[in-house]
């Protein structure tokens, strides 16, 4: 990967992760407010429950609003909130971590407006994160630790 020109991809992050742990750090050098709201009262939310960063190349630009309704079968997604204007292409890369979220959870995708319906596979086995490797950020102090 060294010498090959950088490519971005989107990546939610947990929001315990450590690169917005410092609100007053993330502010900062990223420009981006973020605060874990679970403790609000609902009408004082901004962004949601348990929203997630969405890190996309090496901006964070928005945040990710979705339940994991396992009674119905279902992650919703009850709103992205964009800091910057997302484009084409970078719509795309978020969906895809997106439905990505959705097939690791075993969960349909019912996105708002749209039908409730199972997505295609989001992609070949080996570009999916597996469930045994635990959470997400297992998987990047793993990789960090390899490094």
């Amino acid at each position: 990967m060294l010498g090959q020109p950088f490519s971005a991809r989107a990546a939610l992050l947990s929001p315990f992760d450590r690169l917005i742990h410092d609100r007053k750090r993330t502010v900062e050098l990223f420009e981006f407010d973020y605060q874990l709201e679970m403790y609000k009262p609902a009408a004082k939310r901004r962004w949601g429950y348990f929203a997630l960063p969405i890190l996309y190349g090496d901006r964070l630009v928005g945040k990710l609003d979705a339940t994991a309704d396992r009674k119905a079968g279902m992650l919703r997604v009850d709103a992205i909130h964009h800091d910057v204007v997302f484009d084409t292409t970078m719509t795309a890369a978020v969906d895809r971590e997106i439905r990505d979220l959705a097939h690791w959870l075993e969960l349909v995708l019912a996105l708002p407006g749209r039908t409730h319906r199972k997505l295609p596979e989001p992609g070949p086995p080996a570009a999916r994160p597996s469930r045994q490797a635990g959470s997400a950020s297992a998987g990047r102090r793993r990789r960090s630790a390899e490094s």
